[in-house]
């Protein structure tokens, strides 16, 4: 109190002047003028953006010129027309090319294209007549529409057809290059014969081959199966090789065999012509095998006890007595077994 009434001697003040002049005063920063609509509470600009608040853009939803500048800038001035012409150029080629094909089409069924000629080469067992009838099942459209691939697949149905080259002549004909089967031996099917390529396919009948210079026939082929082309030509193979090694010396035994029978497990037996006895020969050594049966049986035909006591032949009397050879069994190594009929 002391120090205070040093700061104005003389005047005395009580309590309320006291107070009345420690009222704080307004400045510019706290002073909130009358009529400002401003809330002195809401941040400033600088103080939203370091919080995070995205900007808005230069133009709202609401500023369409800004918007078509900005699209005026990025697609270049007359794009629109451009792409109208480009796209009725498109349809226009688009109809043209398909109106083109569907006339084709149409002129392609006429009169103009059918079929008049069918030009066969390479056929001699097949006829020209039978070859346009099999052609004219497919290629009843004309010869531009028909599909090759049919001609070709109706031609190989035929046995005697081993391959075939169809090509389209316009207007209208059609060249057919067939290539046939030949064949080489006669195969028992079921109760008749057919012939049989070397490759193993059976077709025909025996009386393709004309009765001349025929081998013996083959038994035991497949008739059907997924593995059946594979089989029977394995069969084929080894029925050469047997061929082929019964002739390879002098006398060929090969007029001597009837039938050739295959086993499933590809073993060999063989029928002879005059008697009809099976000889088993197995996979191998054919015509040695063979051989030793052959003496066999003349031995016994000669009724020569002394050939049939060398040869190792048991029963010898029994033979020698007029009992029946069912089977001669060769594949054991210089032994041939007997089998007798019961």
């Amino acid at each position: 109190m002391a120090r205070r009434d040093q700061l104005n001697p003389g005047v005395e003040l009580n309590g309320s002047d006291y107070a009345e002049r420690h009222i704080p005063r307004r400045t510019t920063k706290t002073r909130r003028p009358s009529k400002s609509e401003t809330n002195p509470l809401q941040r400033p600009v600088a103080a939203r953006r370091r919080t995070g608040v995205q900007q808005k853009l230069p133009y709202g939803q609401g500023d369409s010129r800004v918007k078509r500048r900005a699209l005026v800038r990025m697609i270049p001035e007359g794009f629109g027309p451009r792409l109208f012409k480009v796209s009725a150029a498109l349809l226009f080629i688009t109809l043209l090319f398909g109106g083109l094909i569907f006339a084709l089409y149409l002129f392609g069924g006429s009169r103009f294209f059918a079929l008049r000629t069918t030009d066969p080469e390479g056929n001699h067992r097949i006829t020209d007549a039978e070859i346009e009838k099999m052609v004219e099942e497919v290629a009843y459209e004309g010869v531009w529409r028909v599909k090759i691939k049919s001609v070709r697949e109706r031609l190989l149905k035929n046995d005697l057809i081993e391959d075939a080259e169809v090509t389209r002549v316009l207007p209208d004909k059609l060249h057919v290059v067939i290539k046939e089967r030949v064949p080489f031996a006669l195969a028992r099917r079921g109760d008749k014969l057919v012939c049989v390529d070397r490759n193993g396919m059976m077709f025909g009948d025996e009386s393709l081959l004309g009765g001349k210079n025929i081998p013996p026939t083959i038994t035991g082929l497949m008739d059907s199966g997924e593995n059946m082309a594979d089989y029977n030509h394995k069969i084929l193979l080894m029925y050469q090789q047997l061929l082929k090694e019964l002739d390879s010396a002098e006398p060929q035994l090969s007029p001597r065999i009837d039938e050739v029978i295959f086993n499933e497990d590809m073993d060999i037996r063989l029928a002879l012509k005059d008697s009809r006895i099976v000889v088993m020969l197995g996979q191998e050594d054919f015509r040695t095998r063979l051989n030793a049966a052959l003496d066999v049986l003349d031995a016994v035909r000669r009724k020569d006890a002394e050939s049939l006591q060398v040869l190792k032949i048991e029963d010898a009397q029994r033979l020698l007595g007029g009992s029946r050879i069912a089977y001669l069994n060769a594949t054991i190594p210089k032994r041939v077994i007997v089998g007798l009929a019961e």
